[in-house]
């Protein structure tokens, strides 16, 4: 459970670290520009590129379609966000939103053969990834909180929400191993959505 954990960490971090306060809990995605996208990209900070890679994540969750399922691809994903960045380029004015819609969801490139179903992706799997795995878990929880808020809508991504969704995740997955992550994030998300109904 201490991999999951040191993932959330690494995915809060990243987005966090992207916020223009340090003290930013809740971003609303629908208000980020391409040109924070480029400047993020081309500030040479790791933190500021991996805080728009985590927001990019939490994006392509947003943006998948019921056809897509819970699936990740990240070698499909780069590829998508090479294509976002250069369309960015040339519209820094525009929301990384509206961007992001023409090459994810339906027009996402289509996914290859390493593309990991989330649905089958235990959480037995994922308390027990390596230190090497713990970014691609970091933005793999990012997405599924995309993914999550896109029953909704809802485009702020909260700090404080995300932190004890996953803290909640972990100690559901800690006592149910075999449950994929996907099934995990339905009944703990899911209940947060409920309850502030």
């Amino acid at each position: 459970m201490q991999r999951l954990f040191a993932s959330m960490a690494f995915a809060l971090l990243t987005v966090t670290g992207f916020a223009s306060t340090a003290s930013a809990e809740k971003i609303d995605l629908s208000t980020v520009s391409c040109s924070q996208l480029i400047q993020s990209v081309e500030s040479g900070s790791e933190k500021d590129k991996s805080g728009m890679g985590g927001i990019l994540y939490w994006i392509a969750g947003f943006t998948v379609t019921d056809e897509q399922g819970a699936v990740i691809d990240f070698g499909g994903l780069s590829k998508d966000f090479d294509k976002i960045l250069a369309a960015c380029k040339e519209q820094p004015k525009v929301g990384v939103l509206t961007v992001a819609s023409k090459f994810l969801g339906a027009n996402a490139t289509p996914h290859g053969k390493d593309a990991v179903d989330l649905a089958t992706l235990t959480c037995e799997a994922a308390v027990k990834s390596s230190q090497e795995e713990e970014e691609g878990l970091g933005y793999i929880l990012m997405w599924i909180a995309g993914y999550q808020a896109s029953d909704s809508g809802n485009k702020i991504f909260d700090t404080d929400t995300f932190e004890a969704d996953m803290h909640k995740i972990g100690e559901y997955c800690g006592t149910n191993p075999a449950v994929g992550l996907i099934t995990a994030s339905d009944e703990i998300m899911g209940e947060d959505d409920e309850s502030s109904e």
